[in-house]
């Protein structure tokens, strides 16, 4: 029986662009040997990780609705588990999965790749300029 899932998975932001675009033949090779259908896929872009994973600070974030039985999920899950590529993965039945994605679209501005990746280096600049302003903050309100 078909169902629909989201999958959202992080690769390590250490893969160059050709790696990454093997993994990702990799990924939909296993959604096809088991007669699922991929829906849509959003890349996410690079983005700090909120803690170290896998001793790495950053990620490259991938969100997939996907349609399929329970052995392609199982398999998926699998190897998601053995890559050392990917450093977190998680899958979650959907019910609908346009409404799902629908839903993301309206939460999340998606932009082109070239901009994301401009973006990221001033938002890195600008990440190390907030700390440093909560450090201020926090030690003029004990003065």
């Amino acid at each position: 029986m078909m169902r629909d899932y989201e999958a959202v998975f992080i690769t390590s932001a250490d893969l160059n662009s050709e790696e990454q675009a093997e993994l990702l033949d990799r990924v939909r090779g296993f959604v096809a040997r088991f007669d699922g259908q991929i829906r849509r896929e959003y890349f996410w872009g690079r983005r700090k990780l909120a803690y170290p994973i896998k001793k790495k600070d950053y990620g490259i974030y991938h969100l997939w609705y996907l349609s399929g039985d329970g052995a392609m999920l199982e398999e998926l899950e699998r190897q998601f588990g053995y890559s050392e590529q990917v450093i977190r993965a998680q899958i979650i039945k959907v019910e609908d999965w346009e409404s799902a994605a629908a839903k993301f679209e309206s939460l999340v501005e998606l932009k082109p790749a070239e901009e994301a990746s401009e973006e990221e280096k001033v938002e890195e600049d600008d990440d190390s300029d907030a700390v440093e302003t909560e450090e201020e903050s926090t030690k003029t309100n004990e003065d």
